[in-house]
């Protein structure tokens, strides 16, 4: 196989395997790459209230006895792809719940814009009393790419965020630690038209070669007609021509 070939083989392979992440277990020891998703920790100090925390300690926070809400941000990349989430918290009071929440606010910058929040996910721990309580939304899958798929906003004109709300209720006993939130990157739906006559849309490669070229990593072997060659051999020079790009490569200056 040629390396070219051989290149384009690895992204299909690496493409198909995420798909299959968002349906993995978590359990078991940690795996990376394209065999497990991505971790992002939002500690209880990233989320901020209209009153601040009772800090219990360095890395669990209260609520106060007034209960209260508190928000953080969600920063995940452009195309993400949200797996699932994890509340930490400490639940020790019969009365009293934490409530945990995710959402989107619409926003955009057209002369009539959107403006609605979507709950993507609610978790209170009703029931569920113990010192050390973790919940995990499972088989929750929330496309991150902006501006939303089927809508007629550009990406020039959204301005969606995602946050995490904590809503604490007016006693000591329930604590909140921190969120973690499980995500993976995705390669862009395949478009109606092929860029290149050698590589149609039935071409299993299709939607990768695609987003190499919607990505300016490549801009094929041939300008009329616009070819890809996804046959042909690849040079080492050619290599660090598409790798350099996907990968932003860059140095500072000296």
């Amino acid at each position: 196989m040629s390396v070219r070939k051989a290149f384009v083989a690895s992204l299909t392979f690496l493409a198909v395997l995420s798909v299959a992440v968002a349906a993995q277990a978590q359990d078991g020891p940690d795996n990376f790459g394209v065999d497990d998703g991505i971790d992002l920790w939002i500690p209880a100090a990233a989320f901020n209230g209209r009153i601040p925390w009772a800090n219990w300690d360095s890395a669990i926070y209260e609520g106060t006895a007034n209960g209260s809400i508190f928000l953080a941000p969600v920063s995940l990349p452009q195309g993400a792809l949200l797996d699932s989430w994890r509340a930490f918290f400490v639940d020790t009071d019969p009365d009293y719940d934490i409530t945990v929440k995710l959402f989107k606010v619409y926003d955009d910058t057209t002369a009539t814009p959107t403006l609605q929040t979507v709950n993507y996910g609610t978790f209170t721990s009703t029931g569920t009393p113990g010192y050390t309580n973790h919940h995990q939304i499972e088989g929750l899958t929330v496309d991150l790419r902006e501006p939303a798929p089927g809508t007629t906003v550009t990406r020039a004109q959204a301005a969606d965020f995602y946050e995490f709300e904590v809503d604490m209720p007016p006693t000591y006993n329930v604590r909140f630690k921190g969120i973690r939130v499980i995500w993976h990157r995705q390669v862009s739906p395949s478009p109606a038209v092929a860029t290149f006559d050698d590589v149609p849309i039935s071409d299993p490669a299709f939607q990768y070669v695609e987003a190499l070229a919607a990505s300016g990593v490549t801009a094929g072997c041939n300008v009329a007609p616009p070819m890809y060659c996804p046959d042909a051999t690849l040079t080492r020079r050619q290599m660090a021509v598409f790798l350099a790009k996907a990968l932003g490569l860059h140095w500072p200056n000296r």
